[in-house]
């Protein structure tokens, strides 16, 4: 790809950018690919930020009408500690557990309530990133808060000694990186400096055995958002009794009914997500809304027939012992009655939203 071509990009971009009311400065041209695959990834690049946007202003809308006392209970913890760290009262935060709860959405909303302003006072980077990538990331971002989301900076032991690094404070937060390659040098990017930022970091998993995430974890603050199963449902019947457009009280919680018969703890994309689309799928079909929202559950086998089914079953399906039965069953939480989380009973919750509580 030419200039004249990567420049026409860049002006193309900034034109779509500005129909969609999108900040231009999360556009990614690649000059590894051709203009035409360009072209392609910008307008994807436009759709997955629209729909994210889309997400946000939704889960926006819930969680600032909602006094659900489930929610308000389960993210008391995260929520003051992303306060300290958007405050800089802390140097940085350490947030992970399942998609689709509120992470992104919860660090978000704390940014905009202390007026701060994307590229200014904050960056959110996400996806893949290089070593390279992270430490030019870090130097432009090295006065302002930098929240990863979903990046995969752990999986880099040269990442994550540069963030070892910039959290040190014995070293003066001081990085250092050295590279034989000419983007730095090009972009006129120094070897060492001193980050005195904050840094977030909002994963779906943590990684297993890693001690230079462990020497990470000490210097900064950190919460695995775990949410029970019951605790899932009880926070979709509260989010049921919120207004959504195109679908009653009635059928919104006829939605979350059939979430909570049609789920358990083996549901991989058990979240908010997924009730925004059934409504979705109810909007668009009421007649075979169900159907739509079956093939869209994602229920891992093995696990539905841990819960479901005996031992005996289990054992024959995976060829798998009885010992490795119960520890499975223990990892699942399967042996205790409830979580100390869980605040009411499965039948009681459709009852307290038609009860107007």
């Amino acid at each position: 790809m030419n200039k004249e071509e990567l420049q026409k990009l860049i002006e193309i971009a900034k034109k779509r950018y500005e129909e969609e009311k999108l900040n231009i400065k999360n556009c990614k041209i690649d000059d590894t690919y051709s203009y035409d695959e360009n072209l392609t990834k910008i307008e994807e690049q436009i759709k997955e930020q629209l729909s994210q946007k889309a997400w946000e202003d939704k889960l926006i809308k819930i969680l600032a009408t909602s006094n659900s006392e489930t929610l308000e209970k389960l993210y008391y913890v995260p929520n003051n500690y992303i306060e300290m760290v958007v405050k800089k009262h802390r140097n940085g935060l350490f947030l992970y557990g399942d998609g689709g709860w509120g992470k992104s959405f919860n660090v978000k909303k704390h940014l905009l309530n202390q007026k701060l302003v994307e590229g200014e006072d904050y960056v959110f980077i996400c996806g893949h990133i290089t070593p390279a990538q992270f430490y030019i990331k870090l130097y432009h971002a090295r006065d302002k808060i930098v929240v990863f989301d979903d990046v995969n900076i752990l999986e880099s032991k040269t990442n994550l000694n540069m963030l070892k690094a910039c959290l040190n404070e014995n070293s003066h937060n001081r990085i250092e990186y050295h590279t034989t390659s000419k983007v730095m040098e090009k972009a006129k990017i120094p070897s060492s400096f001193l980050f005195n930022g904050q840094v977030i970091i909002l994963l779906n998993e943590k990684p297993i055995r890693n001690q230079n995430l462990n020497a990470v974890e000490t210097r900064i603050l950190h919460h695995h958002l775990d949410f029970g199963y019951h605790d899932k449902i009880s926070i979709l019947f509260d989010i049921a009794k919120l207004d959504y457009d195109g679908i009653s009280l009635e059928n919104r919680v006829k939605v979350a009914e059939w979430i909570k018969e049609n789920t358990n703890e083996a549901t991989q994309n058990l979240n908010i997500r997924l009730l925004f689309i059934c409504f979705d799928f109810f909007k668009h079909n009421e007649d075979r809304w169900e159907e739509l929202a079956s093939n869209y559950v994602q229920n891992d086998e093995y696990t539905t027939l841990l819960i479901q089914g005996t031992q005996k079953d289990w054992c024959e399906a995976t060829g798998k012992t009885a010992r490795t039965y119960y520890r499975e069953k223990k990892k699942l939480g399967l042996n205790n009655k409830t979580k100390s989380c869980d605040i009411m009973t499965q039948k009681n919750i459709s009852q307290e939203v038609f009860n107007g509580n």
